[in-house]
């Protein structure tokens, strides 16, 4: 049976594509690249309005009105959504790639850093920020690029061992430099909007990756605007970058704080990473926040930093969540 394709458009951008399946893979497929980050539902962040049309939720029902999760709803009609639209991300084209590993390191027991080079002629470009799919032996799961290419630098990725973690076992078992996997991206809306507003990073656990990628290109490129970092773990030993002190040691508008839940003899912060913000800088209405990690930590900092007047426009997230 050929599926039935309709006509989606996006305000305000007035952006349209065909669809005849998931509307953020339609979208996606043809480079209209609509806000997203887990794909599975559970981030909440490809939320859409529904203007006119009906779609089908992953509850089974018909809706008509109210807001849709894109990665979980197929178009039944032509439809109009409110669902915002990022053209800076049409000119990196989505490809999937041969690479080798070219040096793995172990920065703590449980955190593999893994450094990969494409072929000569790759050309992958991205924004910091965003990630990658890693394909091996039968297994596909996401990360985010913990680099930002700078110079043709290999690309770089920080993967946690999560118990019973396919991934993650078969890369803690003995993976040896030049072992050749699959990686498609770049993938995911996370990255920095231009704009002159001071800016804050908050992570916890390998949701550093992304944030390292960004901080670099930040540097990279001379950019003067205020930057806080902070990096939610819960011992000293798991603070596994040096860079990020680095950055903040040798430049006047970079500070970095990290803040330990389980550390109570720590000299240095204590408790929520999201409570350290707050803590620090009571008026939020002037910032950017872009934060990664659990998900817990990103619905709570959500909340709090909206009490503290930051417009939920400026709150930019990418949520770590199970794979399904």
């Amino acid at each position: 049976m050929i599926a039935e394709v309709f006509h989606v458009e996006i305000l305000p951008s007035k952006e349209k594509f065909l669809s005849d399946g998931n509307i953020l893979e339609s979208a996606l497929t043809q480079s209209v690249h609509l806000e997203h980050s887990c794909k599975n539902g559970d981030c909440g962040v490809c939320e859409a309005k529904i203007i006119s049309g009906d779609a089908l939720i992953e509850s089974g029902e018909q809706v008509s009105s109210g807001t849709i999760l894109t990665c979980q709803s197929k178009a039944l009609s032509d439809m109009v959504l409110e669902a915002e639209y990022y053209p800076e991300l049409s000119k990196f084209k989505q490809q999937t790639l041969p690479c080798k590993v070219s040096n793995i390191a172990f920065p703590t027991k449980d955190i593999v850093a893994i450094k990969f080079r494409f072929p000569p002629t790759a050309n992958f470009g991205f924004l910091p920020g965003q990630y990658v799919d890693l394909s091996f032996k039968g297994i596909k799961r996401s990360y985010s690029i913990a680099n930002a290419m700078i110079n043709g630098d290999d690309l770089e990725l920080h993967i946690r061992r999560m118990p019973n973690g396919k991934m993650s076992e078969l890369l803690f078992s003995g993976l040896k430099e030049n072992q050749l996997m699959r990686l498609e991206g770049p993938k995911g809306t996370f990255f920095i909007r231009p704009n002159t507003r001071s800016l804050i990073f908050i992570a916890t656990g390998t949701g550093i990756a992304p944030v390292k990628s960004m901080v670099e290109q930040l540097v990279y490129e001379k950019d003067k605007r205020d930057i806080a970092i902070y990096w939610g773990m819960r011992t000293p030993d798991e603070i596994y970058l040096s860079e990020l002190g680095l950055f903040a040691a040798e430049r006047g508008h970079i500070t970095f704080i990290p803040v330990l839940s389980r550390s109570p003899e720590w000299e240095g912060r204590t408790g929520y990473v999201q409570d350290a913000v707050v803590t620090d800088i009571s008026d939020l209405s002037n910032y950017d926040v872009y934060a990664c990690g659990s998900l817990a930590m990103i619905e709570a900092a959500k909340d709090l930093f909206s009490k503290q007047k930051l417009p939920l426009k400026h709150f930019f997230s990418d949520a770590f969540t199970p794979a399904k």
